[in-house]
């Protein structure tokens, strides 16, 4: 070999070691690299996913999991973004996009699928925890397990959680800097949370009683996450814990059986007479009742006063029976119910929901009004007493005069 060959030969061997050196530094070679994607309990995905390999946003490779939920793939050592595609639309399609990566120093990565959000929202009135004003949101409905939502920013996000099963459930929130909280039911949300709210956790304890036979829940509960100062995502994770805690939420309803005559009750006005409401912020002597044996309906101010009504329908100025109940087409109804006790000792559980049904049905159907009798006394008083009572859960009538708040339905004729 002439010295002109030699040179040739080196040179070459000296690019080869050049490039051999350069690539090995800039992580060159091959790896295999391994996605494995799971729901929010471990559990393997197993059909219906399918992982892409993206560099650049072009795609390099693609694989459907295993029945292992996995994919292996045998790459140049490189950097990756991992993108999922969804084949069945069962499958829970949130995940942590920004965590879904892949490097020459991390070559196996796992995905958890999330619950999104479902259905159609309920329209909820609540006191604002920022301004204080009473005003719509818009709640979602969650599930058991973990669900992604976005937040808006300084305010309380309502969601719904509708238990399929009795048990105890544990709800949490996936950072600090958000506070979640337990705001009672649809119609009745509270500015404070009702639960005991510990390490922004708290639990349930939900009794078969509350489950419907189909397997549907009768119980809506409505959960609360406090946003923080910017709009921002965030994990609400529920899960059944263990049975429900035994109390008397499980003993049986007894049916309130009426003491008067139903029957079919319609008013016409004459000109110029309107239906006058009792104001319950107003003084009790200007509210006195007085019951006229004969037709078995209360009077105002004597037994031959203006008859007494109850506005059981649309339109009453504080809230409807008959929408508390029934729902109004957004949200489901509730039953109007009561626990009595004597001291501490439980006595029994009376539910007052199908005797109002009644009366809805007999009541007069354009002005949604029915006499004030003694039956509706002793349902209101009883069935809706936390309403006006300050110290209760249920209290919503603000400023009103606990003597007469029950008659917040209550009207007659001028």
């Amino acid at each position: 070999m002439n010295n002109y060959k030699r040179i040739l030969v080196l040179m070459l061997v000296g690019v080869m070691l050049t490039c051999t050196v350069l690539l090995s530094s800039c992580g060159g070679g091959n790896a295999e690299y391994q996605v494995k994607v799971v729901d929010v309990q471990g559990n393997a995905c197993t059909e219906g996913v399918i992982v892409k390999f993206l560099q650049n946003d072009s795609q390099v490779a693609m694989q459907p999991v295993n029945k292992d939920g996995i994919v292996k793939k045998e790459l140049p050592k490189s950097d990756y973004s991992i993108e999922l595609v969804f084949t069945n639309s069962s499958v829970n399609s949130h995940y942590d996009k920004e965590s879904a990566t892949l490097s020459a120093d991390k070559t196996s990565t796992e995905i958890v699928l999330m619950n999104g959000v479902s259905g159609e929202p309920t329209s909820l009135y609540a006191n604002s925890p920022v301004s204080g004003e009473n005003k719509e949101y818009q709640a979602y409905n969650i599930d058991v397990g973990s669900t992604y939502a976005s937040l808006e920013a300084k305010e309380r996000n309502y969601f719904l959680f509708v238990p399929k099963e009795s048990g105890t459930y544990e709800f949490s929130v996936d950072s600090k800097d958000k506070v979640i909280g337990y705001y009672g039911s649809p119609y009745f949300v509270q500015s404070e949370s009702v639960a005991e709210v510990k390490d922004n956790k708290f639990t349930i304890s939900v009794s078969g009683s509350n489950i419907g036979s189909e397997g549907g829940g009768t119980a809506v509960f409505v959960i609360g996450v406090d946003g923080i100062e910017s709009a921002s995502d965030c994990i609400i994770s529920i899960a059944r814990i263990g049975d429900a805690k035994k109390s008397v939420a499980d003993e049986p309803w007894t049916e309130y059986n009426t003491i008067c005559e139903i029957k079919p009750f319609s008013l016409e006005l004459s000109d110029g007479e309107s239906l006058t409401y009792v104001n319950i912020e107003g003084n009790t002597e200007d509210y006195v009742f007085v019951k006229n044996e004969a037709d078995g309906y209360y009077h105002l101010g004597t037994v031959d006063g203006p008859i007494v009504y109850v506005h059981l329908g649309e339109g009453a100025p504080y809230v409807s029976l008959q929408t508390v109940i029934m729902g109004d087409g957004l949200a489901g109804g509730a039953p109007i119910r009561k626990y009595f006790y004597d001291g501490d000792k439980f006595v029994k559980k009376e539910d007052y929901t199908d005797i109002l049904t009644t009366y809805f049905d007999n009541m007069d159907q354009e002005l949604y009004i029915y006499p004030l009798n003694d039956d509706l006394i002793y349902i209101i008083k009883n069935g809706c007493e936390g309403w006006w009572t300050e110290s209760s859960p249920d209290y919503i009538f603000d400023g009103c005069n606990s003597e007469i708040g029950w008659m917040f339905a209550c009207c007659y004729v001028e």
